[in-house]
């Protein structure tokens, strides 16, 4: 039996969802995004610790069980996954849509991926109090477009930052995709 609903679907290429249980559903918005984002603020200041799940606000946590805390109080959530695990959770459960930048822009909200670390894009506007902190990147201020929790070298809590000045390597970006319930879920 063809699969209409991928056939037509808007916000998920047919080489995405082909094969998959659940196709039915739909990205979140820039708005939505934006809960995510205001989330992540609530964390500022929590210093860092490997404590993955047991990320306590305020208190400790990684990169991990920080944006995983920060989805599920924002409304949108996911099992714990730690970095090592997190791609592969995303290929196989469909909670996630990888963002190719090259065909869209990121949005407030996406996760920020790179081996062995993830954080939270967030794209402030010009005026808004967190885009600006001083971040120095060849010489010159460059606004802050995320919040990351560092690691224990640094010594800095979980805060803004600007990505072209945090690491060397190439990222992905990956977007949450709301599920109906199972109910409503086709082939």
């Amino acid at each position: 039996m063809a699969d209409t609903a991928t056939a037509t679907s808007e916000t998920s290429p047919k080489d995405i969802t082909t094969g998959k249980a659940c196709t039915i559903g739909r990205l979140i918005s820039e708005q939505e995004g934006w809960k995510i984002v205001n989330a992540a603020a609530e964390w500022e200041g929590t210093p860092y610790f490997a404590v993955g799940a047991n990320a306590v606000k305020g208190v400790k946590g990684d990169c991990s069980g920080t944006t995983n805390k920060i989805f599920i109080s924002a409304g949108f959530p996911y099992p714990y996954k730690q970095t090592a695990t997190f791609v592969d959770y995303v290929e196989s459960s469909h909670r996630f849509r990888e963002v190719h930048q090259d065909r869209e822009p990121m949005q407030a909200g996406d996760i920020l991926f790179w081996r062995g670390h993830m954080a939270i894009y967030a794209p402030f506007p010009e005026g808004h109090p967190k885009r600006n902190t001083g971040v120095m990147h060849r010489g010159k201020t460059v606004p802050n477009n995320f919040y990351t929790a560092f690691n224990e070298r640094a010594g800095t809590p979980y805060a803004p930052y600007n990505i072209a000045t945090f690491r060397g390597d190439a990222y992905r970006v990956f977007r949450y995709f709301v599920l109906p319930g199972e109910d409503k879920c086709k082939e």
